[in-house]
């Protein structure tokens, strides 16, 4: 994740968190998608320490990225419109959403597909 926040434009973040998810997710085919949103699925109120350990895990990360697209909106990277907030959770919620799908046998293809998608529909800077 920190690498894909050092990218040099808010598309090449997107596109290295999700393309780099869809391949962890997919890179063992006997044990596909996140160990972290299988776990946190899964959970029973016995291991609520775990699954709220998980959550916070992942509010730290859509935090670092909402931080990121902030700084590109800064930098006229995203348009003035772009909410950093919206597009961080939109991001995490792909991710999270491509891992339930790999779960569910979702091939590598399927979800770069998905990813195509959102960087089709990524919000371009505004032109000067």
């Amino acid at each position: 994740m920190q690498d894909a926040l050092d990218e040099p434009t808010s598309r090449q973040v997107v596109e290295r968190i999700l393309r780099g998810s869809a391949e962890v997710q997919t890179l063992r085919p006997q044990s596909p998608g996140c160990l972290g949103m299988n776990g946190a699925l899964a959970c029973s109120d016995e291991a609520e320490s775990i699954r709220t350990e998980l959550v916070r895990r992942r509010q730290g990360t859509q935090k670092a990225l909402c931080q990121r697209l902030e700084r590109a909106r800064a930098e006229g990277d995203l348009p003035a419109s772009a909410n950093p907030d919206t597009l961080a959770a939109f991001v995490m919620t792909v991710s999270q959403g491509m891992a339930v799908q790999a779960k569910a046998g979702a091939t590598r293809e399927n979800l770069l597909a998905l990813v195509d998608h959102v960087l089709a529909t990524w919000p371009l800077p505004e032109k000067s």
